[in-house]
C-alpha cells in the first residue's frame, strides 16, 4: 500500500464530497505521472565514460554554465547573440574540459545536433568542435502547444535513432526539452545525460557525467 494511498485515506474523513473527489483526481494523476516517467540511470560516470568509448550512445549536453545577469530579451532572430543569455566565462571553461576529456578518453563523436541559441551553439564549438543546428531542439520555454509537441517529438526521434557505425551521437539542448520527453531534468547546466537508443522501443537512461566529474576523470588518468 502506498505511502500516498494512506494519506489519502486519513484525510479523506475530514474531507467534504467535493473536496474528497478533487483530492481524488489529483491522487489518480500523481500516480499516473510517476508509472509513465522515464526510470533515471544511475550509472557511474567512469562507468559511462567506458561505455561512451564504444560508441553506438547518445549524449545530451545541457548548455554549459551562462550569465544569469543576462536575459532571452527577444528570440525572433536567434543569430542575435547580444539578445540571449550566453555562455559565463565558467561555462567556456567548461566546454573546453569537456573537449580536453573527449579527446583524453578518445571517445569517438559522430553527428553533433544543437539548438540554434548562442549559448547551445557556443557548447557545441567548444566541446567538439562542430555543430548542426536543428531547430526543433530550441527551447520549448516560449512555444505554443502545437511547437512543443513538435519539438518533442523531434527529441523523441533523435534519442531513440542509431549513432553513426562506432560513434556516439551528440544533442546540446535545454533542460525543459529533455524533462518533457524523458522526465530527466538535465541539473546542472553543462551535464551531460547518456542514452542509449533503443529504435522503436524508444531508450534507455543510463546515467549522467556533471562537469565537476569530467574534472575528478581528468585528474583520476
Amino acid at each position: 500500500m502506498s505511502v500516498l494511498f494512506l494519506i489519502w485515506c486519513v484525510s479523506a474523513a475530514r474531507m467534504t464530497r467535493t473536496q474528497v473527489r478533487m483530492a481524488a483526481v489529483f491522487l489518480i494523476g500523481t500516480v499516473a505521472s510517476a508509472s509513465n516517467a522515464q526510470s533515471a540511470g544511475t550509472g557511474d560516470p567512469s562507468d559511462l565514460v567506458s561505455q561512451l568509448q564504444n560508441g553506438g550512445l547518445i549524449m545530451y549536453v545541457r548548455h554549459a554554465a551562462t550569465n544569469h545577469d543576462e536575459a532571452d530579451k527577444n528570440i525572433s532572430d536567434l543569430s542575435r547573440c547580444d539578445l540571449q543569455r550566453n555562455l559565463s566565462e565558467q561555462g567556456k571553461e567548461e566546454s573546453r574540459t569537456m573537449a580536453e576529456a573527449m579527446a583524453r578518453f578518445e571517445m569517438p563523436i559522430g553527428q553533433v545536433f544543437s539548438s540554434p541559441y548562442c549559448r547551445t551553439i557556443d557548447t557545441a564549438v567548444m566541446a567538439f568542435g562542430r555543430y548542426h543546428v536543428v531547430d526543433d531542439l530550441r527551447a520549448t520555454f516560449f512555444t505554443n502547444k502545437e511547437e512543443t509537441d513538435r519539438i518533442n517529438e523531434a527529441l523523441r526521434l533523435l534519442l531513440s535513432r542509431e549513432p553513426e557505425l562506432g560513434n556516439n551521437t551528440v544533442i546540446v539542448g535545454h533542460t525543459a526539452n529533455l524533462d518533457d520527453v524523458t522526465q530527466v531534468w538535465p541539473k546542472p547546466e553543462g551535464v551531460v545525460h547518456v542514452f542509449r537508443p533503443l529504435g522503436e522501443n524508444g531508450f534507455e537512461h543510463l546515467g549522467r557525467i556533471t562537469p565537476m566529474d569530467w574534472l575528478t576523470l581528468l585528474a583520476a588518468q
